[in-house]
């Protein structure tokens, strides 16, 4: 408890992977809301154009999966290399904390 009290042990890493899943979690909600927005403008479109709802419906299932996935994939990738980041600078600080530790050891022997 004294170590969480003066900051000696970080506890940010154990909710790094929470942060992850909540993460993906958001970008599989913009992933569906790109696919809904553009469904429903190709649809929207079709109809104002006056050519048939039905053609409008089909470029937007099609645009929109393929533009939904990519904003997903995209937001996954971003989502897991930041967090590795993160990781990767919390084991540098504590090798670096083990580093100075042993050295204050060894030059005090």
């Amino acid at each position: 408890m004294k170590s969480l009290l003066t900051f000696d042990t970080l506890i940010t890493p154990k909710f790094i992977k929470f942060f992850f899943y909540v993460g993906v979690f958001f970008c599989m909600l913009t992933g569906f809301g790109t696919f809904i927005s553009i469904l429903l403008g190709c649809i929207n479109g079709a109809q104002m154009s006056g050519s048939s709802s039905a053609m409008g419906a089909i470029l937007g299932l099609i645009l929109g999966l393929i533009a939904g996935t990519i904003v997903t994939l995209v937001g996954i990738v971003l989502a897991r290399v930041s967090s590795e980041l993160t990781l990767v600078i919390f084991m540098i600080r504590d090798e670096l904390a083990w580093q100075r530790e042993n050295t204050t050891k060894s030059s005090l022997s």
